[in-house]
């Protein structure tokens, strides 16, 4: 092709009269064009020869439908399938989208605390959280909308609004999810000016360390005592702001052998272990 264009604008600048010059080059502008006027074909799998491509052989072939038991959605413009009994967000994760989240534990029950996982699902008029959401066949969720991302920053806002800014000095510091989101969503500056809500340390056994002003309530801890330690014993108290973790029993709690491992699912740093402290 270049060899034919360089041909013809050389004919063309020395003023030939033939454009297309003679012999070879007559041959090769011949040959090419023919080319560029043959129909696409493609070959039978069949017969193994080349037949010409009609609109249906050339047309995207449609995805197959889901397995039974599973329902296809859209995240963010891609398709995935998920089981029928899954939530939103956990297809978000099938489909590699991260959506912030506090309260959400994969081996717990759902809660929907924090209201940090909002995503946006066409034809709801409101937000919805994605750990309690059901999946539907033909569903289309947004998770990186203007309106999403605002709303999380609205939530981060209240967050950090009684949180203590003791990050330098926290045993949660460089893992904490609230101080990561807050990297993300959070602002330089808060807008209240009332005095943050302090909370005495409660007693949890030899193994744990409170520091209940860091708690966000997310409840992982209650909900994994009850559900997984199966001691009941660990509830919430108060309303509104007034909100508190306590507990009933201590020395039940922590005779469990595994009531140790609430020190891993608190997202900050409320809970600690006692093993690093002087």
């Amino acid at each position: 092709m270049r060899f034919v264009k360089e041909t013809v604008g050389v004919l063309w600048r020395h003023g030939r009269s033939n454009a297309l010059g003679t012999g070879r080059e007559q041959t090769l502008v011949r040959d090419h064009l023919r080319r560029m006027r043959r129909p696409l074909t493609v070959t039978s799998s069949a017969s193994g020869t080349a037949q010409p491509a009609t609109a249906a052989a050339t047309a995207e072939v449609p995805k197959p439908a889901p397995k039974p038991g599973y329902v296809r959605l859209k995240v963010d413009g891609k398709e995935v399938d998920v089981p029928r009994a899954s939530t939103v967000i956990q297809a978000c994760q099938v489909a590699g989208v991260n959506v912030p989240h506090f309260c959400y534990h994969e081996r717990l029950s759902v809660a929907g605390n924090c209201r940090m996982c909002l995503v946006e699902v066409e034809k709801m008029p409101k937000l919805a959280i994605s750990c309690a959401l059901p999946v539907m066949d033909g569903m289309s969720v947004i998770t990186d909308s203007p309106r999403v991302k605002k709303s999380r920053e609205a939530v981060l806002e209240f967050l950090l609004k009684s949180h203590p800014l003791d990050c330098p000095i926290c045993d949660q510091g460089g893992e904490c999810q609230l101080q990561e989101l807050s990297m993300v969503f959070g602002s330089d500056r808060g807008r209240y000016y009332e005095y943050k809500r302090t909370v005495d340390d409660k007693y949890w056994g030899p193994l744990i360390k409170t520091v209940m002003t860091r708690c966000i309530h997310c409840t992982r801890c209650v909900r994994f005592a009850e559900e997984v330690a199966g001691v009941a014993d660990i509830g919430t108290a108060g309303r509104g702001e007034m909100t508190e973790i306590t507990m009933y029993l201590p020395e039940k709690f922590y005779e469990s052998e595994i009531s140790g491992n609430v020190i891993d699912l608190c997202p900050v740093g409320a809970l600690t272990r006692k093993e690093f402290k002087p």
